[in-house]
């Protein structure tokens, strides 16, 4: 008899117990932070709860949880959005009557994620993408998981912040002054005239570059005579003048950022070298060779966010005498775009699927599958 009051009260226990799987998903242990795929530090767990503490005294219910792959579970789902969608009501995130749950769910095996929105937080979707793209992905693709859960964890939690509520206020409606149609022009009023006045600039603007291209390819071809016997010079060819050239020269001529002509002497063999570097080669002179052989390449190293500058390595790297060298770049934080054009990004993908497609619900219907997703 003893013995099967304490079953009985054991399978009371364990029904009631947070711990429980619903559905198939994995089973929630009742915090803020599920790390299930084991990639969190105890004091990177920590964080993410320090981070989501406001928030959560609120009333506000923010989760975080990875998971090796939605394979691990018997779910049947078309992908991380349906996937994310049921995990979130079978957990019954945000059950309250403002529904204003948020999860961020990894899946490091597959290498996908996605920030679900409780239905009473959908207005945030355009919020969620810009975390996505921003916070988290630049992160993930570097292989820095850990930091961009956390940059992503901070960027949820700003949301529920006054400051973050009183920047994303709607503006208010302004009245729109009654239309009035602008005046039409006659030929006598100066409109054609006016036409006439732009014409005359462009021409004149065309025959300004067309002049000055011509004078250049004068300059440059003109006959020339030796400065020496008096003799005219003529210009060697391309194949032919590589034999007054120095390794140097060549090696500008042979990235483009200089190009010379050899003027030779018939009568006396003198010769005279010019040069006539590119406009946009972007090629830049070495400090040890002197020569502008020098490339320089840019490697990023940390993007740049809306709220935190990025890093980047450049390097440069002469292709005539060997000269190498690397600094590190702070750029600053991207300007943050209006609403409407944050909401249109790329990077990430929305799910739109009702509340039905969840087969494996049991909180029902507190996400309507809004939110965003990404992958690296």
């Amino acid at each position: 008899m003893r013995a099967r009051a304490l079953g009985l009260l054991a399978s009371v226990l364990l029904v009631s117990s947070p711990v429980r799987a619903q559905g198939g998903y994995p089973a929630w242990k009742g915090g803020a932070v599920q790390d299930e795929a084991g990639i969190l530090t105890t004091r990177q767990e920590d964080s993410l709860r320090t981070l989501l503490a406001p928030a959560r005294s609120r009333g506000v219910d923010v989760r975080v949880v990875t998971i090796g792959s939605m394979a691990n579970y018997p779910v049947q789902t078309a992908g991380i959005e349906e996937f994310a969608h049921g995990l979130f009501d079978a957990w019954r995130v945000g059950d309250r009557p403002e529904r204003d749950g948020v999860l961020l769910l990894v899946a490091t095996d597959d290498r996908k994620l996605r920030i679900q929105l409780g239905d009473g937080v959908l207005h945030l979707e355009g919020a969620a993408r810009q975390v996505v793209d921003d916070s988290i992905l630049p992160y993930f693709r570097e292989g820095m998981r850990p930091r961009g859960i956390l940059r992503g964890t901070a960027g949820i939690a700003e949301w529920f912040t006054p400051e973050w509520a009183a920047a994303h206020a709607p503006a208010p409606v302004a009245v729109q002054p009654a239309y009035t149609p602008p005046p039409s022009y006659s030929p006598s009023s100066g409109g054609a005239g006016g036409a006439a006045s732009v014409a005359y600039i462009l021409f004149g603007i065309g025959a300004l570059v067309a002049a000055l291209l011509g004078f250049q390819s004068y300059a440059r071809n003109r006959p020339r005579d030796c400065r020496q016997c008096g003799a005219r010079m003529t210009r060697l060819d391309e194949a032919s003048d590589d034999v007054y050239l120095d390794n140097g020269q060549k090696m500008e001529e042979f990235l483009h950022s200089v190009d010379y002509d050899v003027w030779k002497c018939g009568s006396c063999g003198n010769h005279q070298l010019l040069p006539y570097p590119a406009l946009f080669s972007g090629k830049s002179a070495c400090p040890s060779c002197r020569y502008r052989t020098v490339v320089t390449t840019t490697a990023v190293l940390e993007h740049a966010t809306y709220d935190y500058g990025g890093r980047e390595e450049v390097t440069r790297n002469c292709r005539n005498c060997g000269f190498h060298d690397s600094r590190i770049v702070h750029t600053p934080p991207r300007p943050r775009p209006s609403h409407s054009s944050s909401s249109s990004s790329t990077g990430s993908s929305l799910g739109s699927f009702s509340s039905s497609s969840s087969s494996s619900s049991s909180g029902g219907g507190f996400s309507s599958g809004g939110g965003a997703s990404g992958s690296w």
